[in-house]
């Protein structure tokens, strides 16, 4: 995923224009992970462990019984971006000057 944004960087107009595009993708995907991570974990430590997988949602009773089903989603949309965001930060901290000469700071 890290190498699809390296290389879609590539096709921006400018060094300008990577830096910028690696810095949003990367806040975004700091903010996605912790939007997902922290809520995800928490919720799972307050059902004690009994978590459901999505195609269970029929089964759910009760009014806590929705958390058992969304500590998991959110734990499968933040654990991907806590790997993404320094990836693309490693990228941009490249793009950024780090390399002078290099392929990736080049206009």
């Amino acid at each position: 995923m890290v190498a699809l944004f390296g290389v879609a960087s590539l096709f921006l107009g400018g060094h300008g224009g990577r830096r910028m595009f690696l810095a949003v993708v990367g806040l975004c995907a700091a903010f996605i992970a912790v939007v997902g991570t922290l809520p995800g974990l928490f919720l799972w430590w307050f059902r004690g462990g009994e978590v459901r997988r999505c195609c269970d949602w029929r089964t759910v009773r009760g009014r806590a019984g929705p958390l058992s089903v969304g500590a998991p989603v959110l734990m499968r949309v933040g654990v991907p971006a806590l790997v993404l965001f320094p990836g693309v930060f490693g990228l941009h901290y490249l793009v950024g000057g780090a390399g002078y000469g290099s392929w990736l700071y080049g206009d």
